[in-house]
């Protein structure tokens, strides 16, 4: 039987792109570049990379971050009260940074189960080593949490799901195109009631504003009664690193609304919306924009994050199914191996 080996990075900077971008095979938010910007955007959470070699062959790998600041989706005093816990036994989260969706990357065939046994066992060990309160893999599908994990691992349901659509067009036209009538309207009456109210829609490479940039997407959090995420300053002070779209929306020269398209191996998400209280068809106008990025960009799939469901459904998108994940906590693991 093959017999794979771990070996531990704690730092991208430390892993040829070549080895890891083999790793990833061209995943969405998976490159070497991808986490280079996450390192810089969350460097309060230090990374720790593992690789599963097959031989000289790199088959898989992990990447994990220590969290001691995690946006929990917990009323304000359950999440204080998690803060605090958090800040002495850091959280150690399987995840790709800002983007929502797992890090964990195994093989295919027959290597598969193997490589899970041989990576959450080394995670199991960065766990302890760190001395973190939660080892969590997030972000995971259904049918991974039916996966032979070693024991001590527990499934939960962590956070609501995002939303996808598959890039099935040639153009933003043809796309249109393919809806009803009643959608195309709807298209044209949001886009006529922004202009109306005098907003300018402009994209950028980087962000000029960021504090006022900010303090909308915080708008936008509080409406959605969700915690605020750490690392979206770091997100924004660091935008120019990747390959990206900067969304904003103006008002007579004020920034009003705006939205970050960030783009990896040919998948898109849009992330960092904000907007002022009363912006007339600013949502929508945002959102189709961020439309038209993906169709100019030729990816292949879009994601928008959770939340109005009923909004991208309209617009075509389905529920992802990425809300699940497996956890251990300390003192559990060693109880697991006993019994």
């Amino acid at each position: 039987m093959t017999k794979l080996k771990v070996e531990v990075f704690h730092s991208i900077h430390d892993i040829k792109p070549e080895i890891w971008n083999r790793i990833a095979a061209g995943r969405g938010f998976q490159s070497h570049a991808w986490y280079v910007f996450g390192e810089r955007a969350m460097a309060d959470s230090p990374a720790t990379y593992l690789i599963a070699w097959d031989g000289k062959t790199p088959v898989g790998g992990a990447a994990l971050f220590r969290v001691t600041n995690e946006p929990l989706p917990l009323p304000s005093i359950a999440r204080n009260f998690m803060a605090s816990i958090l800040k002495h036994r850091p959280l150690l989260a399987c995840r790709s940074p800002l983007a929502d969706t797992s890090a964990l990357l195994l093989p295919g065939g027959a290597l598969h189960d193997e490589a899970l046994a041989t990576l959450s066992q080394a995670a199991q060990e960065e766990f302890k080593k760190q001395r973190c309160s939660f080892l969590v893999f997030d972000y995971l599908l259904t049918e991974q949490l039916r996966y032979p994990w070693p024991r001590g691992y527990e499934p939960v349901t962590v956070s609501e799901p995002g939303t996808f659509m598959p890039m099935e067009w040639e153009s933003f036209e043809a796309y249109l195109e393919a809806g009803n009538k009643k959608d195309r309207q709807y298209y044209k009456t949001s886009v006529k009631e922004a202009e109306e109210a005098g907003l300018a829609l402009s994209k950028h490479h980087s962000v000029s504003d960021v504090e006022t940039a900010l303090t909308l997407i915080k708008h936008v959090s509080i409406w959605h009664g969700s915690a605020p995420n750490p690392w979206m300053r770091g997100l924004l002070e660091n935008f120019s690193m990747i390959d990206g779209t900067w969304l904003e929306l103006r008002k007579e020269g004020k920034l009003v609304g705006c939205g970050a398209v960030v783009r990896d191996n040919n998948f898109q998400l849009a992330t960092a919306l904000g907007l002022e209280d009363d912006v007339p068809g600013g949502y929508f106008y945002l959102l189709y924009a961020a439309l038209q990025e993906a169709f100019e960009h030729k990816v292949r799939l879009v994601r928008f994050g959770t939340g109005a469901y009923d909004v991208k459904r309209r617009l075509g998108f389905h529920l992802e199914d990425t809300n699940h994940a497996m956890v251990t906590m300390a003192g559990f693991l060693a109880r697991a191996a006993k019994s």
